[in-house]
């Protein structure tokens, strides 16, 4: 069934790169028309020239079509895939300088001050997007990537009406870490003495390689909200038998420094926290006190923003070396999908298939966090959509932490909607990791004014 895919931000390197190949790749949405928009003229004019060229190489029958101007492409849109983000190295290091100078150790994204600041840009980025998307195609499925991923999917469903659904692969850093821990029980090959890197993850793609081997062999189900999920059982594939005890029994003598925040909540909550230390410590405020040093003490790993810059621009000469048919373009079908593709097919051919993990507005799902807010659980996707399957009650301390970086998303998005500074320093005088109202304000005076260029809804 031929379908009209739209994808927001295709002129990246990564973004654009591993979800064309994906899009193209998938038999049931041969012949469709896909839709490729971005700002900038050149990163779209080389991605579409790629686009057109698998397309007639692997004899797809897509229909391909490009702009930067988004109204000529956004009408009639059955889905649209969205992943976008403003000078995203230059500001996250701009606000993990701001965090260091009032003594937080933080990592920019999607918790903490950073995860205020990161929504504040992206957000106004995405409101005339939303707009257009309410007017010219009010029954689209949204499928968005952008972080903070429950944030702007709160934005698009609670200010639009956006039928929205939030992506992420984070779930197969989960299983990466069940491969490594179990790695004998599961036949998987494992470097010794593993632990996460993010140079050896360039290089290398451990989390992917030991994950997608772990994937075939268990089924993890796990709920929470995005990058903030637990492990709530671990099945044997094949067998159903439970492997969480095994898994439980095996973290108490497994190499000490694999993922130890992880490790440290799990001992404290009895759930074993799925996503990773780098992404952990964006929600809870036991690592960010520089004094403590407690960031060296569980050797958090920031993300390389320099070496990011680095694979990014080695990815633009791959994609010209494809265009200039000086590299295969083959090299697409092996790259990672962040599966939006599945989804899409998944619907188009009413598979009723199970996805580990969506991002959407909890209808009862998880039964003690607020309904309506973004959450993130197992899904089944079928001709009438995406699905949410109901998981229980998180445990109730854990439910609680939950809790509280949802009301403080929440509200993050009411004051970077509305512009309101006395809202925004409400919500970082909420967060956490700040323990002082000076600090509150300093914070956001100083990122208000430092990257005004970014935040014009707070300068009306």
């Amino acid at each position: 069934m031929k379908k009209n895919i739209v994808v927001i931000g295709a002129g990246s390197a990564s973004f654009g790169l591993s979800t064309l190949g994906a899009i193209l790749r998938t038999p049931e949405l041969k012949g469709s028309e896909l839709r490729l928009i971005d700002k900038s003229e050149e990163g779209l004019e080389t991605i579409t020239k790629l686009a057109e060229k698998a397309n007639e190489e692997w004899g797809t029958g897509f229909i391909i079509k490009s702009s930067t101007e988004r109204k000529e492409l956004l009408k009639d849109a059955d889905f649209i895939i969205t992943s976008i983000a403003v000078d995203r190295e230059k500001t996250w290091a701009m606000d993990r300088e701001l965090g260091l100078k009032y003594d937080i150790n933080h990592y920019a994204e999607n918790g903490g001050p950073g995860g205020f600041m990161h929504t504040a840009r992206n957000a106004v980025q995405f409101m005339p997007i939303f707009e257009d998307i309410k007017e010219l195609a009010p029954n689209v499925l949204l499928l968005n990537f952008t972080n903070p991923v429950p944030r702007i999917s709160r934005l698009a469903h609670h200010y639009y009406g956006i039928n929205t659904v939030g992506i992420c692969h984070q779930i197969t850093f989960g299983y990466m870490q069940v491969g490594v821990i179990l790695s004998d029980v599961l036949g998987i090959d494992v470097p010794d003495n593993y632990t996460f890197r993010w140079f050896d993850e360039f290089e290398n793609h451990h989390t992917y390689t030991i994950g997608e081997q772990a994937m075939k062999k268990v089924q993890i189900k796990a709920a929470g909200i995005n990058h903030f999920t637990w492990m709530l059982s671990l099945t044997d594939r094949q067998t159903g038998e439970d492997l969480y005890p095994l898994f439980k029994e095996r973290l108490k003598t497994h190499n000490p420094e694999f993922e130890p925040f992880s490790r440290a909540l799990f001992n404290t909550f009895h759930l074993y926290p799925i996503t990773g230390d780098n992404h952990l410590i964006e929600y809870v405020p036991y690592t960010h006190n520089v004094h403590r040093k407690t960031w060296e003490r569980y050797d958090i790993q920031m993300y390389p923003l320099v070496g990011a810059g680095t694979l990014r621009n080695d990815m633009w000469d791959d994609i010209h070396a494809m265009v200039a048919g000086e590299k295969s373009i083959d090299i697409l079908k092996g790259l990672h999908s962040e599966h939006a593709e599945e989804i899409i097919a998944g619907i188009v051919a009413d598979k009723n298939m199970k996805d580990d993990a969506v991002n959407i507005p909890n209808k009862g799902f998880i039964a003690n966090l607020p309904d309506d807010s973004i959450v993130e659980v197992p899904g089944i996707i079928d001709a009438s959509g995406v699905h949410g399957e109901k998981v229980g009650e998180l445990p109730e301390s854990i439910a609680e932490l939950c809790r509280r970086d949802i009301k403080i998303a929440e509200l993050t998005v009411d004051a970077v909607y509305h512009g309101d500074r006395d809202l925004a320093q409400q919500v970082l005088s909420l967060d956490p990791m700040i323990d002082d109202l000076d600090v509150a304000k300093k914070m956001l005076d100083e990122f208000l004014e430092n990257q005004k260029e970014y935040l014009p809804q707070f300068y009306k």
